[in-house]
C-alpha cells in the first residue's frame, strides 16, 4: 500500500480523546472525513484508525478516532505522524500539486541546481518548500508566485526566482 503523510499529532485536546493535528495536506476535508481510515505510524508499523469526528479549533485540526474517546488512550500517539492511502484528489487547479509530486525535485535558481525539495511545511502564512541545499543545509522557500517561477513535474525541476538571500 502507498501512504502519504497528512499530519502529525502534536497534542491532546480535552479529556474525550481528541488529538491536535498539525496538518501537512491541503485536502483536510477529504483526508479527515468521518468514517475514513487514516494510519498512525508507530515505529515502523502503520496502525489503521477510523476517524470518528473532525473539526478545526484555533488553527489546529482536531480528530477523534473510533474506540479511542479517552485522553488516556490517545496520549501514546503524541508526536506520531498520520498517513493516508495515496488516493487521487480530483480537480487540481492549474498551480496545485500533490506534495509527493514536489518531493525530490531539483531546485533551480539562476540556471544552477541549488538543492532538492525535501519536504513541504505549512505555516499560517502558507506553504514553504524545505530545500536541502548543495551545502547540506535546510532553507525555507515560500511556495508562492513571488518566489517560484515554474514547476516542471515531468523534468523533476522547480525554478525559483533569483532573489538575493532566498537560498
Amino acid at each position: 500500500m502507498n501512504y502519504i503523510q497528512i499530519g502529525t499529532i502534536v497534542n491532546t485536546h480535552g479529556l474525550k480523546g481528541e488529538v491536535k493535528v498539525l496538518a501537512s495536506t491541503d485536502f483536510k476535508e477529504e483526508r479527515y472525513d468521518p468514517n475514513n481510515t487514516v494510519y498512525v505510524k508507530i515505529g515502523d508499523a502503520f496502525q489503521p484508525m477510523k476517524v470518528k469526528k473532525y473539526r478545526i479549533h484555533k488553527g489546529f485540526d482536531l480528530l477523534t478516532f473510533e474506540g479511542l474517546e479517552d485522553i488516556n488512550l490517545v496520549e501514546k500517539y503524541l508526536k506520531c505522524d498520520i498517513y493516508s492511502e495515496d488516493f487521487p484528489v480530483e480537480n487540481l487547479q492549474k498551480n496545485e500539486f500533490h506534495v509527493n509530486d514536489l518531493l525530490d525535485l531539483d531546485v533551480i535558481q539562476n540556471e544552477t541546481v541549488r538543492g532538492k525539495v525535501k519536504s513541504i511545511t505549512t505555516f499560517p502564512q502558507g506553504d514553504y518548500l524545505v530545500v536541502l541545499t548543495m551545502e547540506n543545509t535546510s532553507k525555507l522557500v515560500p511556495f508562492r508566485d513571488e518566489f517560484v517561477e515554474k514547476v516542471d513535474i515531468d523534468e523533476k525541476k522547480i525554478y525559483i526566482k533569483d532573489i538575493e538571500g532566498l537560498l
